[in-house]
């Protein structure tokens, strides 16, 4: 989205104070979304629900 925004700023009316805030936003997001850093391993999930709890809320949900 910075990328957008400077490339909006840039091409509309070449406002150079803008684009020194837009330039160094853009490249770090890009870098960072690119680096792999948030490449974490996701482990077997527990089921959240167990049955008799998701029974018993059913059951006593229209008392």
């Amino acid at each position: 989205s910075f990328s957008i925004i400077h490339r909006i700023f840039y091409f509309k009316k070449h406002k150079n104070h803008l684009s020194a805030i837009t330039t160094p936003s853009a490249i770090f997001t890009q870098g960072f979304a690119t680096s792999g850093l948030l490449t974490h391993q996701s482990g077997i999930l527990v089921p959240a629900l167990q049955v008799q709890w998701l029974m018993m809320h059913v059951k006593y949900d229209g008392i």
